[in-house]
């Protein structure tokens, strides 16, 4: 009996703002009857959705998006997302620097209530005015946003910051407002201003890091300038976008060129580069009758090839679909500064009703119970919590760039310290990705040197990965030039005798390419040319197994040289995985024990970067890679993969312990609100001691600097 048919589709999500809200929609959407599995992303704003279509379809889907509050779009473009956030970017900019101006006024009214205690009860309480005055556009420009998240985090379920912000600055306000109608000068402006401010400056910093994602599709875009030389109705060839191409044109490949297309060969043989897509070391014949795909390099000679998709349609543009599939299929974990401010909110509105209820029946006034259930509210909501998570992750930033470290997600530091799988690609990675003669094996009556100057005579001028190595390995170009064959290069020495330099097999289980150099048809000797492992490979898998982490290696390339640099860096057989292609990369990270570390170099490793718990890309990787990954080698070797997890390491407990002041401080402020004791004075003064205490220990120096 055949399964039944699920339909996947991917969605973007528009007016999604934060990770509560994504958690929120994908518990939603799992709800609904006949939705399979549901994965909804906040960073590139996109929710995959499988349902059975028998219970289930397309409409109810919207529907549930559109009741919490949000659209969703078929198909959202790269570009058009990217224009979207730098509109965010600068309304939050904007709204900052709103709150910052007002605020300040704000607070140094509300500073001169605390200072100054020889103002008359009319003057104190004109003061206090004047600072909601000046608290007013902060409040309402700048806290609106924060409420409407609020309002659907509760209808999500999902309390996170935004709610805790908007109790805190609901009950500031409610409270300063009841003691100026009853003629009272204590006033909670400030904190509102503080609470606004700090978590609009955490929303810009998250704006920023959503921006610098969409940058992973649009990256792969940049691969080659997207134009062909198209044949024309004259037999000539003219230049157009890649979007005017139709199936069935025929266009030229230029020897050296990218291949911009995908299609079938027509006409010339070749041989094409795909490393960064496939990650193969090798170069691929390429012949009459074979396909090429948009991004491979053509080393030989011109090739004219018919389009047999269209642009959007092509390997690498499946492989930015790709990408956002990944990264949706991954969801949004909950953080641990959320989790905490979900307890929080859910706990303080009843404490808050509790003490307003006992306060009111003790002193007989429902004011008084209304103002001290308010001051409960707002006491329990630190500004410490906003800062606990962005100072951590400011500093651990700033020592990441010291170490030659970029972290693209601040969110990687949880992730990063829990790794339990991590998955290097090979081509690029665990080695230099530029192939070198390894050795010079030499016939009888001939000398290494003389071997390696007749190849270098017949690959001088030729631009192909393997003559490059040749020349170098000489100490650079050698004589006028040789000349490319269709599976050899040609040459000639100083008397006028023909050098060939082509194939040949190697033995069993041989890595390396092995090449041959004839001179007048006499074999004189063997190059073997191979990809050198970098020389922080070993040393890092080592460290990383002794730390428990499994090591994997999933490579495109084949079973041959995938074990020898196995072996190489101390990797049994059972953990190599070869011919991977870029899907079955991110399968493996998807299968494999989490939370998964994949650490790649190319454009064929983005899919299983952005499927993993923490993508990085090395120093040496193509911009797509870089673009995905979470954590960047900006410089220095793969011993950075080491230092990232140590950094991850410090970071997190900088981070508990932050979290953990946070709270200590609702267990003094709490009881001291409950009893009355605590004024607008003390209020403030608790608030910015305890935010003192987490900005302290957030920049302290520590074992992991």
């Amino acid at each position: 009996m055949a399964a039944p048919a699920v339909t996947r589709q991917l969605f973007a999500v528009d007016g999604l703002w934060c990770g509560g809200c994504a958690r929120g929609l994908e518990s939603r959407l799992r709800a609904i009857n006949g939705v399979i599995d549901a994965g909804v992303h906040y960073v590139t704003a996109s929710a995959l959705v499988q349902w059975d279509p028998a219970r289930c379809d397309a409409t109810a889907v919207r529907a549930c998006v559109r009741e919490a509050g949000y659209r969703l779009l078929d198909r959202s473009d790269p570009r058009s997302i990217r224009q979207r956030l730098d509109r965010e970017v600068r309304s939050l900019a904007l709204r900052l620097a709103v709150a910052i101006a007002f605020g300040m006024w704000s607070m140094a009214f509300a500073a001169a209530l605390y200072l100054d205690a020889g103002l008359s009860t009319a003057a104190a309480w004109w003061v206090a005015l004047a600072s909601g005055v000046l608290a007013a556009p902060v409040i309402v420009l700048g806290g609106y946003g924060i409420a409407r998240m609020a309002v659907r985090s509760i209808r999500l379920r999902t309390p996170g910051l935004d709610l805790l912000i908007s109790l805190g600055v609901a009950g500031s306000v409610a409270a300063s407002a009841l003691n100026l109608a009853g003629g009272g000068s204590e006033v909670y402006f400030d904190t509102a201003v503080m609470l606004i401010t700090l978590l609009l400056l955490a929303r810009l910093i998250e704006a920023r890091i959503r921006r610098k994602a969409t940058d992973a599709t649009l990256a792969l875009g940049r691969l080659f300038d997207d134009s062909a030389e198209r044949r024309d109705a004259a037999g000539g060839w003219e230049t157009v976008r890649c979007e005017r191409l139709e199936i069935g044109d025929v266009v030229l490949v230029r020897a050296g060129g990218v291949s911009t297309v995908d299609g079938v060969v027509v006409s010339g043989r070749s041989a094409v580069d795909t490393a960064i897509l496939t990650g193969e070391s090798g170069a691929s014949a390429l012949d009459v009758g074979d396909r090429i795909a948009a991004g491979a390099v053509n080393l030989v000679r011109p090739v004219e090839v018919r389009v047999d998709r269209l642009s959007g349609d092509r390997d690498v543009d499946r492989m930015g679909g790709r990408i956002a599939l990944e990264l949706a299929a991954r969801g949004e974990p909950a953080d641990a500064v959320t989790r905490a401010a979900g307890a929080l909110t859910t706990a303080i509105p009843v404490v808050s009703l509790l003490v307003a209820l006992a306060a009111a029946a003790m002193t007989g006034s429902l004011q008084t119970g209304l103002v001290r259930g308010l001051v409960v509210m707002l006491a329990a909501c630190p500004c410490a919590l906003a800062l606990a998570a962005p100072l951590v992750h400011l500093r651990t930033g700033v020592l990441a760039a010291g170490r030659g470290l970029h972290l693209t997600d601040a969110a990687v530091i949880e992730r990063l310290g829990d790794i339990r799988t991590a998955i290097f690609d090979k081509t690029g990675t665990l080695t230099a990705g530029q192939p070198r003669v390894l050795s010079v094996e030499p016939r009888e009556g001939w000398t290494e040197a003389e071997v390696a100057a007749l190849a270098a005579r017949a690959e001088t001028g030729l631009d192909h990965p393997l003559a490059r190595a040749v020349t170098a390995h000489h100490g650079g170009p050698l004589g006028p030039g040789g000349r490319r064959g269709s599976r050899e290069a040609r040459g000639l020495d100083l008397a006028g005798r023909r050098i060939r330099v082509g194939g040949a097999p190697g033995g069993d289980g041989e890595a390396a390419t092995r090449l041959r150099v004839w001179l007048d048809d006499a074999p004189v000797g063997d190059l073997l040319i191979g990809d050198p492992v970098d020389a922080e490979a070993g040393p890092t898998v080592r460290e990383l197994r002794r730390r428990g982490i499994e090591v994997l290696l999933a490579t495109g390339d084949a079973e041959g040289p995938a074990r020898a640099v196995a072996r190489a860096v101390g990797l049994e057989p059972s953990a190599v995985f070869a011919a991977c292609t870029p899907l079955s990369k991110a399968e493996l990270v998807r299968r494999a024990r989490g939370p998964v570390l994949f650490v790649g170099d190319g454009v064929n490793d983005a899919p299983a970067l952005a499927a993993a718990d923490c993508g990085l890309s090395v120093a040496r990787a193509h911009a797509a890679a870089s673009a995905t990954a979470a954590v960047v080698v900006t410089r220095g070797g793969l011993g950075r993969v080491i230092d990232a997890l140590d950094l991850a390491g410090a970071a997190r407990r900088r981070l508990r312990q932050n979290i953990g002041l946070a709270l200590a401080y609702n267990l003094v402020a709490l009881p001291a609100a409950a009893l009355g004791l605590l004024g607008p004075a003390w209020a403030a003064v608790a608030m910015i001691a305890s935010s003192l205490a987490v900005t302290a220990n957030a920049m302290r120096p520590g074992a992991g600097d």
